[in-house]
């Protein structure tokens, strides 16, 4: 079970050039033969892995355990022969045990969260329990706990370090971000100068950083490899770690923390038009957010969040903020690629909360069966946003965890913490998102462009947020576009009912218009699911040769010889109206993802 490549598979391996084949039609662009380091090199991510493993179980009609999703059997060709090998011989058909329920409980304290705090930075946060609790672990990565007492120490040395680089408050530094604690002493002690931290992908080529840092006006590169010949100060994390334990921080210290309306980080994001944007946040809005963020979840004091997300991404950034600002401590694991792995982080860390995203969820309820089970007694809360969650996969999930709060939020980069909903209910509400977070408004534009906080209309979700974003970097028109009055106008559709909650319809530019009859593909999808004919679909506008506009829904599912198409299409006849009802359903292996586990939609628009 533990067998890895060693070199003994050859070309001439019974099932090498199926496997090639295979996987060079579906992935354009990657040399399978060449590369040996699939994934340690990021060729293949978690999403990737994925769909590798549907094209494998549908090529060689098996089904891959999740303990077999692993960097180690997906690293290569090679690796790939040798797992298949050994599931077609039925070696790994032996049953694992698995393990008894988990006997940790998660009797923690409430938090006592004051509105004064959001007169304190993020940064003057961790110091402040640098103070009061330093043996607390803080971060956890690479194997690796870092207390209080380590990081603070860490981002003190950092700190002083870039001041001998001659760094100084509203400069804008880029950071290649990795699951590591080096990582978080670099973002904090940014912080903690006054200076911009612009956080870019790990997986980033030198020319998409050096972009980057030529449109932020960069004084400084932080990267996973330093550059000497570059025309931009460019370090590694190994030069940087070099110094990172050079200071020790105590209550002697005197630190003057950055005004809190001044600008701490830039997030790079793409809209529909596929232009990338940078966000521009202040330290008022991060101390607002981790503050009303906490109050809605109801954190708790030791709580220890599991997070697999890039740190370069709101999501894994602003999660990082809640946890440290408030006390608690960070699990950091690169993606989702190994399910077993995942698994063994909660048992080891003793993780009590889970940040997952819609789609990365939709994997551990299809891929690990009732693994999740066995944590009950352990899990206090799982955090999900960008999108609403099938209302199946909510009941599913109150299931397996009956003793958990589970919540689904509403934010987006421009305007984070918005509103967050529990569905641990008996009655789950089909789309919804929560009431509004303190601190933040919502309300309604409606297609006559009128602002509404009126029950049961529909039109692009409004808000107004102590943590709406400062504006989008040198962009004074496009940021001008997306407000009025204070109120910020997002692309994504909505509405409120009379208790104030809110329900996500889908994004503006998705709406599909079939001669004056609007349809949101979120509803169908939603429809799709629930049926349990198939894992992952995206709906899509299509065009048949006439140029005639129809509905079309792409479809994954376990078993493509058994699966039948009428089946699914009469279930649809039979919750939809007519109209909605797909004239086209197409199996396909996998549905685009963006990098952060979202359906990625524009790549079907046309």
């Amino acid at each position: 079970h533990d067998t890895e490549f060693n070199g003994d598979v050859s070309l001439n391996h019974k099932y090498y050039n199926r496997l090639k084949d295979l996987l060079s039609s579906f992935f354009v662009g990657i040399d399978f033969v060449e590369q040996k380091e699939l994934v340690t090199k990021n060729i293949l991510d978690s999403m990737s892995i994925l769909s590798s493993v549907k094209l494998i179980e549908n090529e060689f009609d098996i089904s891959i355990p999740y303990d077999e999703i692993s960097v180690r059997n997906f690293n290569s060709i090679e690796s790939m022969c040798l797992m298949v090998e050994r599931i077609m011989s039925r070696e790994a058909s032996i049953q694992i045990n698995e393990p008894e329920v988990s006997q940790e409980c998660f009797e923690l304290e409430p938090l006592e969260l004051q509105l004064e705090d959001t007169e304190k930075s993020v940064v003057q946060r961790i110091f402040e329990h640098a103070l009061e609790f330093p043996n607390s672990p803080a971060v956890i990565a690479q194997e690796k706990t870092s207390t209080y007492k380590n990081i603070a120490n860490m981002i003190y040395s950092v700190y002083n370090w870039l001041i001998e680089k001659d760094v100084k408050a509203g400069d804008s530094i880029a950071v290649q971000s990795i699951h590591e604690d080096i990582c978080i002493a670099c973002y904090y002690a940014i912080h903690l100068l006054g200076a911009i931290l612009v956080p870019i992908e790990k997986t980033a080529t030198e020319e998409r950083i050096y972009q980057i840092a030529d449109e932020i006006k960069a004084t400084m590169i932080i990267g996973i490899r330093g550059k000497e010949d570059s025309n931009i100060d460019w370090y590694s994390y190994d030069t940087i770690r070099v110094h990172s334990n050079d200071k020790i921080f105590d209550r002697h210290i005197v630190l003057r923390y950055p005004e809190l309306d001044t600008p701490c980080e830039m997030i790079f994001t793409t809209g529909t038009t596929g232009k990338s944007k940078g966000v521009l946040m202040t330290h008022r809005h991060m101390s607002w957010y981790v503050y009303s963020v906490a109050k809605s979840i109801e954190l708790k004091k030791g709580n220890r969040l599991l997070l697999t997300t890039p740190l370069n991404h709101a999501g894994g950034l602003r999660r990082t903020h809640l946890m440290l600002a408030n006390g608690c401590c960070m699990i950091y694991m690169d993606g989702m690629s190994d399910l077993n792995k995942y698994f063994r982080y909660i048992e080891k860390y003793k993780a009590t909360s889970l940040y997952l995203p819609p789609v990365a969820l939709r994997i551990l309820l299809t891929r690990t069966g009732e693994r999740l089970l066995q944590y009950r007694n352990q899990i206090d809360f799982v955090y999900s946003s960008s999108s609403s969650l099938p209302i199946g996969d909510c009941k599913n999930l109150n299931k397996l965890l009956p003793n958990t709060r589970l919540y689904n939020a509403y934010e987006a980069s421009e305007t984070p913490g918005v509103a967050a909903y529990n569905y641990k209910c008996d009655c789950i509400l089909k789309d919804c998102l929560g009431k509004a977070n303190e601190g933040v408004e919502l309300a309604i534009l409606t297609d006559e462009d009128k602002i509404t906080s009126e029950a049961n209309i529909q039109g692009q979700i409004c808000i107004k947020s102590k943590m709406n974003m400062k504006e989008y970097y040198h962009e004074q028109e496009l940021t001008e576009s997306v407000f009025r009055n204070a109120w910020f106008i997002s692309s994504d559709l909505g509405y409120l009912d009379t208790d104030g909650n809110l329900f996500y319809c889908g994004r503006k530019g998705d709406v599909i218009n079939l001669g004056g009859y609007k349809i949101a593909p979120t509803e169908v999808e939603e429809v799709a699911l629930l049926s349990g004919l198939i894992n992952e679909c995206i709906c899509i506008q299509n065009e048949d040769e006439f140029n005639v506009p129809y509905i079309q829904l792409n479809v994954v599912v376990e078993d493509k010889t058994s699966f039948e198409i009428h089946k699914l299409s009469d279930y649809l006849f039979s919750r939809l109206e007519a109209y909605k009802v797909p004239r086209k359903i197409e199996v396909v292996d996998s549905i685009a993802k963006t990098f952060n586990g979202k359906i990625d939609r524009k790549v079907y628009r046309k």
